[in-house]
């Protein structure tokens, strides 16, 4: 049974204005990911891979289309949204587990169910022994 989708990407398209004119990064795009469904996009390099996952964060605009997060049209980011950066974009002044927890620490949610989760992923990806240890 079809779980209920929790993401749709609908017929987004995304162009660029450059020197040598318009460059289309994405076309007609469409999606629908379930709850607890595993999605991986690759493809070579410049096919669009991060530009979609930045309109899906709310970070980027699509020329064209619309991204629904159960059921609500994404403008903007969101926290019900993220993205792992494909560059370095942890804060090397913080550890490894207060980088994990920075949203938190913004909705100044310092509870014990959160402190639980943030320790959940961390020991998840392999990294407990390293918790209190800078990216570097």
């Amino acid at each position: 049974m079809a779980g209920q989708i929790k993401l749709a990407i609908k017929h987004i398209s995304k162009t660029y204005q450059s020197e040598r004119g318009e460059m289309l990064a994405l076309h007609d795009i469409n999606l629908g990911i379930t709850e607890n469904e595993f999605v991986t996009v690759i493809g070579p390099s410049g096919c669009g891979k991060s530009t979609l996952l930045n309109i899906i964060a709310g970070l980027e605009q699509a020329t064209t289309g619309q991204i629904f997060c159960d059921g609500a049209a994404v403008e903007g980011t969101g926290s019900e949204r993220g993205v792992v950066f494909q560059q370095y974009a942890l804060f090397p002044w913080l550890t490894v587990r207060q980088n994990v927890a920075f949203g938190l620490k913004i909705r100044q949610d310092k509870s014990a169910a959160a402190m639980a989760r943030v320790a959940r992923y961390i020991d998840m990806v392999g990294l407990t022994d390293f918790a209190e240890r800078y990216p570097k």
